[in-house]
This record gives C-alpha cells, sequence and structure tokens, in this order.
C-alpha cells in the first residue's frame, strides 16, 4: 500500500489533534507493519519508553496495548 498517503493522514490528525483544545496526545510511535515479527518487535520496543517502563509494563504487544489504550 506505498504511496497511497498513510503517513499524511496520521500527520494530518496528529496536527489538528495538537491545535485543538482538548489534545489528549502524549506521545506518538511510529511502527512497522510489514509482518507480525516486526510489529511484535516495535510492540516490544515502546515498552523501553521511559513512561511505560515507570508503569512496570510487561514487554510483550498485550501488555503494550492494554497500557496505550487506558484512558488516565
Amino acid at each position: 500500500m506505498g504511496g497511497i498517503g498513510k503517513t499524511q493522514i496520521c500527520l494530518k490528525f496528529i496536527e489538528e489533534e495538537l491545535l485543538s483544545n482538548d489534545c489528549h496526545l502524549w506521545g506518538i510511535f511510529w511502527r512497522d507493519g510489514t509482518n507480525t515479527e516486526t510489529l511484535t518487535r516495535g510492540f516490544s520496543s515502546i515498552a523501553d519508553n521511559p513512561e511505560a517502563k515507570s508503569k512496570g509494563i510487561e514487554k510483550f504487544p498485550e501488555g503494550v496495548l492494554r497500557w496505550l489504550t487506558a484512558i488516565q
């Protein structure tokens, strides 16, 4: 799906969210979604983020996804 504007759509969303008065973004993680292995490695690397480490996030995809989707 190369060249159809996925990155531009994401960047536009981030820009509009950051400019809004009700921004809920605190971090942006770009992950390689080429295959299951690259996604798994990408989610594991998110667990190395200092904020994730401070919360004791487990270094497996499910734990990272739970952390990323938790409503604070």
